[in-house]
């Protein structure tokens, strides 16, 4: 059926809008069923989308208030610079919504969130197929707008809910593409290229491989044409015009992330390291959950008829997204050479691809005759609808059978060979039944109108079985998860100092990003743009952390003041609490130092912490910023071995002090600092003090801190440490804080007490010249310090902390922070503005480049293409073969 030229805009609308409100129907509809908000009080949130989307959301609600800043955000790894992280997981329209959701209906707030995006999604492939599949009944568009939405990798990778963003911008993409190579249109293109790469420049460098991809196989086509060599340059103009717009954003990020944790030091080690086939029992749903493209696209490769130069490209396209889907070096080299989970983020270029070529090949093939007496005849559509309710009655009794099993994903973020034998099993029911009925349509029994209405059917009921195993199976998994986590976010904002303080627990209690969420200082932070130099400070100095993340717990009294610790949350009620829930509860500590330390000398503190031991590093801190003879480094005997410590299975380690004062016991077990999930010494230890077992499997990913042993007076304290495994390690031992000389100690020391507002520190003192001022932000190359209104230079110390010098008399210091390489950014982004401008009035019109130059520039860019797919597809698979032979 083809849409005439003036189809009413209504008409229009309901064509576009109907996948949307399909999805909205079928996620509402699941959300009832399974108890889900706003039908109850579970939530789909889990995995990464509660433990850092979430509440990244609430930072972001705290930071659009005025209440913490971007460049210097004190919720966040004690000062961190959040910009690079706004444009990782934030920076999305939706994501403004937060201004108008409690902290505590987030969770819930997450539902509503996931099904919206979900519902654009369906809504720009929609869109896109409107625009450039006139013939396409539009029964087909909805339908394909409604299986892209509720697509595998939606509904698998929705944690990471900006990717969603990605993915309905997508479809625009590779409208606008169209248009650069069809209409020579440029700033379409420019425009939604910047705005993916301003939404989530991490899955931009993904889309950025499809671009040089197509833009290269469609020269290919053109080459011999004029208007090969003009589509070069208008695709080299719109790319530099949207790296210039962006260059605020992708700049400073990519400085910031090149000090992460996330840098690893040979970019081909997870090539080499892991096997040639992905971890398909993850993978393949992304793209099986969508059986009618896949089987379509299929079905009518293989009829043999003749088809489109276009359509040919967009095949080879989608068999080059398909690659990586089983070939594991390839698909490493989509995602920057390496990832921890979720391991094809680029699926949703994979299904629309396949979602068009389907398109397309419907478009192509719809020339029934409508004179042929058996379309639609009774004879063929009655029984055609009984087997098609009966077949969807059929998948939905066999999910509710294998829904636990199906669902496996939704427990671990991995399938397994169960789980995949269910997605596969459904995936062949699909697909026999689409099959049944294209080669019915093949021979005329079905016409376009009722192939399209049966394939909608096919498609809405794969669409809710996979929404209820991927989306909804998780509130079944933990229905109190929302109510037991808003018990955390109960505490915000329950302290009432402005004074720079930081808040800790006594143990793991809850995800490390839910501190900041609450409203106040926090030493901890899990995303993958965590500096690297302050996390390997924070383990160095005793704190728990593990893989990308800096703990709330762990440490000592002595670093609970020099990071300004003053409150702590604990299990349960306690007394003389600040605030009390029924589950938890906020207490001030016994001390507190401001985060300004005066000292003399910085000379010893100054730029790395010395390769020492994690008790001596204690003693260092201590002798150097406080006092000495307050802190005591001790080993056991006959474990040293010259560079660090060695233990055998079986040994029984004893260490007996005699405790004169109040003293705090801690036990230290730890190699070198790392980014990895759990370390070689993990388990090594089980600790006794005084005959009574106080930790065993120590340590371990969930904690691997100084061990808090306990607060002794005037005794004798026997540690007792068994051995579990054969161990080497670089510290270990035991360490004594004399908690009496070292209140004392803090009582005395010359203080500024910074206030705090926004991302801004403001503090005065009275100094004299040649003093320092020790304070505890971590050190990085965009902190800004003035006193007295002139800058000053920041010295690292302590590993990532900052001192400034002092001037004599009244120093009025204030505290802030501009990214490294954001004003050029800035300055590149505004002539990028500029050039659009002057491209869509000026430019454009007058553009006349030589052939000869054009032709040279459209090689150059089929040559860039051609790297681009030797970097991806050919080199890795060299690498880890070649390293494999060695």
């Amino acid at each position: 059926m083809e849409k005439t030229k003036k189809q009413e805009l209504p008409a229009a609308l309901l064509t576009v809008l109907s996948a949307p409100l399909l999805i909205m129907a079928v996620i509402l509809y699941a959300y009832k069923l399974d108890g889900a908000f706003p039908f109850g009080k579970g939530t789909v949130a889990w995995g990464d989308m509660i433990q850092q989307v979430v509440p990244l959301l609430i930072d972001f609600k705290d930071i659009l208030a005025g209440k913490d800043g971007v460049f210097l955000n004190f919720n966040n790894a004690s000062g961190m610079n959040m910009w690079a992280v706004v444009f990782f997981f934030l920076a999305s329209p939706f994501s403004f919504l937060v201004v108008f959701i409690k902290k505590t209906d987030m969770l819930y707030f997450a539902n509503i969130l996931i099904m919206l995006k979900l519902m654009v999604c369906g809504g720009t492939a929609s869109l896109y197929l409107y625009k450039t599949r006139k013939k396409l009944y539009p029964v087909w568009i909805a339908a394909l707008g409604t299986l892209y939405g509720l697509c595998g990798y939606g509904l698998l990778y929705y944690q990471n809910v900006i990717w969603l963003d990605m993915m309905y911008l997508f479809p625009l993409m590779l409208l606008t593409l169209e248009m650069l190579c069809e209409k020579k249109r440029v700033l379409p293109y420019t425009l939604v290229l910047a705005a993916m790469m301003v939404v989530n420049y991490y899955i931009g460098y993904m889309v950025v491989i499809f671009i040089m991809l197509f833009i290269g196989l469609a020269l290919c086509n053109i080459r011999r044409e004029k208007s090969g060599g003009e589509t070069a340059v208008r695709f080299a103009v719109g790319s530099v015009m949207a790296a210039l717009l962006t260059a605020v954003v992708w700049l400073p990020s990519l400085l910031q992330y090149t000090q992460s944790g996330r840098v690893k030091d040979e970019f081909f080690s997870s090539i080499k390291s892991k096997g040639f086939l992905t971890a398909y029992e993850t993978v393949l749903p992304t793209v099986l959950c969508s059986a009618f493209v896949l089987t379509a696209v299929l079905f009518f490769t293989c009829d043999g008829k003749p088809r489109s130069r276009k359509l040919s490209n967009y095949l080879t396209l989608s068999l080059l997204t398909l690659i990586p889907i089983i070939v594991e070096p390839i698909n490493l080299m989509w995602h920057t050479g390496s990832y921890m989970s979720f391991p094809s983020r680029f699926g949703f270029i994979t299904v629309f691809m396949l979602t068009v070529c389907t398109a397309m090949y419907l478009e192509e093939r719809d020339t029934i005759s409508i004179e042929n007496k058996l379309t639609d005849h009774a004879a063929i559509i009655i029984p055609a609808l009984v087997v098609t309710y009966l077949f969807i009655d059929l998948i939905t009794d066999f999910i509710e059978k294998n829904r636990e099993t199906a669902g496996r994903y939704t427990t671990s973020l991995w399938g397994d060979r169960n789980s995949l034998q269910i997605c596969v099993a459904i995936f062949l029911l699909i697909s026999a039944m689409s099959v049944l009925m294209l080669l019915l349509y093949r021979r005329g029994l079905l016409s376009t109108r009722t192939l399209s209405i049966i394939c909608t059917a096919l498609i809405l009921c794969e669409s809710f079985a996979n929404t209820r195993i991927y989306l909804t199976n998780s509130v079944l998994n933990d229905p109190d998860r929302a109510e037991n986590q808003n018990k955390v976010y109960d505490l915000a904002d329950r302290i009432d100092d402005d004074e720079l303080f930081r808040v800790k627990t006594d143990s793991k209690l809850f995800y490390v990003n839910l501190m900041g969420t609450l409203g106040y200082g926090s030493i901890s932070h899990y995303t993958s743009l965590n500096s690297q130099d302050y996390m390997f400070m924070m383990k160095r100095m005793g704190v728990s952390s593990n893989w990308m993340d800096v703990g709330s717990y762990g440490g000592t009294e002595l670093t609970d003041m020099l990071m300004s610790i003053k409150y702590k949350i604990v299990r349960g009620e306690a007394e003389n609490a600040v605030y009390s829930n029924d589950k938890y509860s906020i207490t001030e500590n016994s001390a507190f130092l401001p985060s300004g330390v005066i000292l003399d000398d910085i000379s010893a503190i100054e730029g790395e912490l010395p390769d020492m031991s994690r008790s001596e590093i204690q003693q260092f801190i201590c002798d150097n910023v406080l006092a000495e003879d307050v802190v005591k480094a001790y080993t056991f005997d006959d474990t040293e071995n010259g560079s660090g410590y060695t233990v055998t299975n079986g040994d029984t380690l004893d260490l007996t002090l005699d405790i004169s004062g109040r003293q705090s016991i801690y036990f230290d077990a730890f190699d070198r600092p790392k980014v990895a999930l759990g370390s070689e010494i993990d388990g090594s230890f089980d600790i006794m003090v005084n005959g009574s077992m106080i930790k065993t499997g120590y340590p371990s990913g969930e904690f691997n801190g100084l061990l808090k042993l306990g607060e002794f007076e005037n005794e004798t304290v026997t540690i007792t440490a068994i051995v579990k495994k054969d161990t080497d390690l670089r510290s270990l031992g035991v360490t004594a804080i004399d908690t009496d000389k070292l209140y004392s100690a803090a009582e005395a020391a010359k203080t500024v007490g910074f206030t705090r507002k926004g991302g801004k520190l403001t503090g005065s003192i009275n100094a004299n010249s040649g003093e320092y001022c020790l304070i505890n932000v971590p050190y990085t190359d965009g902190l800004r310090v003035r006193i007295n209104g002139k800058s000053t230079p920041c010295i690292r110390v302590l590993g990532d902390l900052t001192a400034v010098e002092l001037t004599d008399g009244e120093n009025n210091i204030t505290v802030t922070a501009i990214p490294k390489c954001f004003i050029p950014g800035l300055i590149m982004s505004i002539a990028g503005a500029v050039l659009c401008i002057l491209w869509h009035f000026v430019i454009s019109k007058k553009l006349k480049v030589p052939e000869k130059a054009s032709k040279a520039l459209m090689w150059t860019v089929m040559v860039a293409s051609l790297a681009v797919f030797m970097a991806v597809y050919i080199v890795p698979v060299l690498v880890h073969l070649t390293a494999e032979e060695k």
